[in-house]
């Protein structure tokens, strides 16, 4: 083979390399799926950086008024979305314990109250399928 034939196999194969180095080390580090949201962080939630919106591990609740307001708690008592490993991820620390009734939000490994009223927690476990 020629030397200008292996410089482009050699090109090619670090061209593919570099790709699935990539593709796994973004597969390693993106968000838990419990714990994305489709919004995007805003100021008003306390942070100042944008997030790239992401499909929400709860679909259901991205439409259901209840499912929001509880959301909406989440969100204003700091929990946030991406945060799982620090405890504090808005969706496994705060809204799936309110809507499953599995333990309860906590911060720090402390519980927290979430203030939403029990009718909302059972109109947003019908929504999205969950049952006590």
């Amino acid at each position: 083979m020629s030397r200008q034939t292996i410089s482009r196999i050699f090109v090619a194969f670090m061209f593919i390399a570099s790709v699935m180095i990539v593709g796994d080390v973004t597969a390693q580090t993106g968000m838990h799926p419990s714990t994305s949201t489709s919004s995007p962080q805003t100021p008003s939630t306390g942070g100042t950086s944008k997030q790239a919106p992401t499909p929400s591990a709860h679909p259901a609740a991205q439409s259901n008024p209840a499912c929001q307001k509880i959301v909406s708690e989440c969100k204003n008592l700091g929990f946030i979305p991406g945060q799982w490993k620090k405890d504090n991820g808005l969706w496994k620390d705060c809204f799936d314990p309110v809507v499953k009734g599995v333990g309860s939000p906590t911060r720090d490994g402390k519980p927290i109250n979430v203030p939403v009223s029990a009718s909302d927690v059972q109109a947003c476990r019908t929504a999205v399928g969950h049952h006590k």
